[in-house]
């Protein structure tokens, strides 16, 4: 399962350690982590560096799929987003998380979400052979919940009930999504 995201659990993320930047997988894989095993078939790997990265991973990024044939998208117009494609696909988006007053802060799209300082902590998983980092279990929920709390019109996608259900309480689940 996941044999798709291969380039960039081999190609991209190493890239991105080789090169001292720290990340977090944050989205359905990230939830996968959580549980030791892939729940279900993930479509890309999302993906947060520190806001002082961020020109920096988009260089190095840029660099390597140049060297392998994928396309890097910078979204640009006051959206710091990068997508990579391989084969035409969406395979990885990387966002900053901006450090401010001992606060780390999240933007998607036109919501900003605060956490605590301790998102930032580095939790290696393995899963199938593929090594990545996240965030402690617990953001990685809150995260999770923050998404689904924002985004009611995306709370009905099945992806999303499988990985509500994989860490969240059924009470839990009951209260964002309507079963």
């Amino acid at each position: 399962m996941n044999r798709h995201l291969e380039p960039v659990f081999k190609i991209l993320l190493p890239t991105l350690e080789d090169n001292g930047i720290d990340y977090w997988v944050y989205g359905g894989v990230s939830i996968a982590g959580c549980v030791g095993k892939f729940i279900r078939e993930n479509s890309d790997i999302d993906i947060f560096v520190k806001e002082t990265d961020f020109q920096k991973a988009k260089h190095v990024l840029d660099d390597v799929c140049k060297q392998n044939n994928y396309q890097l998208i910078n979204w640009g117009n006051g959206r710091l987003k990068l997508d990579i494609k391989i084969k035409k696909i969406e395979r990885l988006s990387v966002v900053p998380i901006f450090l401010h007053e001992g606060k780390a802060i999240l933007k998607f799209w036109k919501v900003s979400e605060e956490y605590p300082i301790e998102i930032l902590g580095k939790i290696e998983r393995n899963i199938s052979g593929y090594k990545f980092f996240t965030s402690p279990d617990k953001y990685i929920k809150q995260l999770l919940v923050n998404y689904l709390n924002t985004r009611k019109d995306k709370s009905h996608k099945p992806k999303l009930k499988i990985d509500a259900e994989a860490i969240l309480t059924f009470s839990e689940v009951k209260k964002l999504i309507s079963i």
